[in-house]
């Protein structure tokens, strides 16, 4: 009886150790292999972003602590309110001095309160789709944001914004969307670029930019800051089972997700997903070509010793 136990005490052991030489043999991967390219550009951009939201903050407003570290609020207010008077509130009945008064900015929804981590999303997400459409961001505000029309329905002067909302065609002009939009997707595009080549040799690799993770990442991200936006000006519903009843069933009517408002999130997303093609095709470009010009460069400059002796020259 006694032999039966210890070979079932052996045999767990055995088992127990064999566990543990598993455990100690897997091989942990390094950072870089989980992130890839495509990682490499989303903290390139990341940071590009926030970056160019201190410098357009400190530019509106001067230099000051606040300036820096409320710079991803105030854009994400900026964005999220589609310039309807962001950051206004209605004045008190009894105040006849003023119609408004200019609100502190808002940390009560999600991605105000998290902005340093949402702000790079919404304006991703938001930005193309604002400079590009022409109307958008500039309708005649309704609703809670009604109030008087100033400073192009933003409540302070932004940051190389001109153009006339009140006009037949309002007209983006000026260098706000390009400074905020675009030159954090340049930047990010060629950082990306060059950390990638350099962290990944594999030629294979470091031009590998993913476009479908990209584009499902977009997709989720549009839905999100198009709920928010929704759940500002209007309610929405989800419902699981009215979700089953609608797909399983011949209703017209959508059960799953019902809602009433403006800014609808289905087709804030829809619409910031097709736009943001663009940006896409623009990072995958650089990766394609950066390695290849790169090469090339280096090989130019070996082939000439007359350079190579006026680099070496300038290194020492």
């Amino acid at each position: 009886m006694s032999t039966v136990n210890e070979e079932k005490e052996q045999q767990q052991e055995s088992k127990v150790m064999s566990t543990w030489d598993k455990m100690k043999s897997f091989e942990v991967k390094p950072f870089k292999e989980y992130i890839g390219p495509t990682g490499v550009w989303m903290l390139a951009y990341y940071f590009s972003s926030i970056f160019l939201m201190i410098v357009l903050n400190i530019a509106r407003v001067g230099w000051s602590g606040e300036a820096i570290f409320a710079a991803p609020a105030y854009f994400a207010q900026l964005f999220l309110n589609y310039g309807l008077n962001a950051g206004k509130v209605l004045a008190d009945p009894l105040d006849t001095e003023n119609d408004y008064y200019l609100e502190k900015i808002e940390f009560n929804r999600p991605m105000m309160s998290a902005s340093w981590i949402f702000a790079p999303i919404i304006i991703y997400v938001l930005g193309l789709m604002l400079s590009l459409l022409i109307g958008s961001g500039y309708p005649a505000p309704e609703g809670e944001y009604s109030y008087l029309e100033n400073f192009y329905y933003f409540h302070e002067r932004t940051v190389a914004l001109t153009g006339d909302p009140l006009a037949d065609n309002p007209g983006k002009s000026g260098g706000f969307y390009f400074l905020i939009v675009w030159i954090p997707i340049i930047l990010s595009a060629i950082i990306g670029a060059v950390v990638a080549k350099r962290l990944f040799k594999d030629p294979k690799v470091h031009k590998s930019f993913n476009v479908v993770k990209v584009m499902v990442f977009n997709l989720i991200m549009g839905f999100f800051v198009g709920l928010q936006l929704g759940l500002m000006t209007g309610t929405v519903r989800i419902s699981f089972i009215g979700a089953i009843v609608t797909i399983f069933t011949s209703s017209y009517d959508n059960t799953g997700f019902i809602f009433s408002g403006h800014y609808n999130p289905n087709a804030i997303m829809i619409a910031s997903w097709f736009i943001n093609f663009i940006p896409i095709f623009v990072i995958t470009f650089v990766y394609m070509l950066y390695g290849p010009i790169e090469d090339r460069v280096l090989k130019l400059i070996i082939k000439n010793p007359e350079a190579q002796a006026e680099k070496i020259e300038a290194e020492t």
